[in-house]
């Protein structure tokens, strides 16, 4: 299993939501490795609970010495 370090929280953004609603939302997502890859993603139903969320996740993102995706 690979491992990520040197990770960054992308952007909250507009996203479809696959469940429950089926419908728009917010979300961002977890990036790693040197082309940003796409590692873990979250979605929200308003902005306002996806940016409250964002900046948690920034700061044990920060933090971490490493990140590795499971499954």
């Amino acid at each position: 299993m690979m491992s990520y370090t040197n990770c960054k929280v992308g952007d909250v953004q507009l996203v479809t939501i696959h469940s429950g609603d089926d419908g728009p939302g917010y979300g961002f997502s977890i990036l790693g490795g040197v082309h940003g890859r796409p590692l873990v993603g979250f979605a929200f139903a308003t902005e306002a609970d996806a940016k409250r969320a964002r900046a948690e996740v920034a700061k044990a993102v920060e933090k971490a010495i490493e990140i590795t995706p499971q499954g």
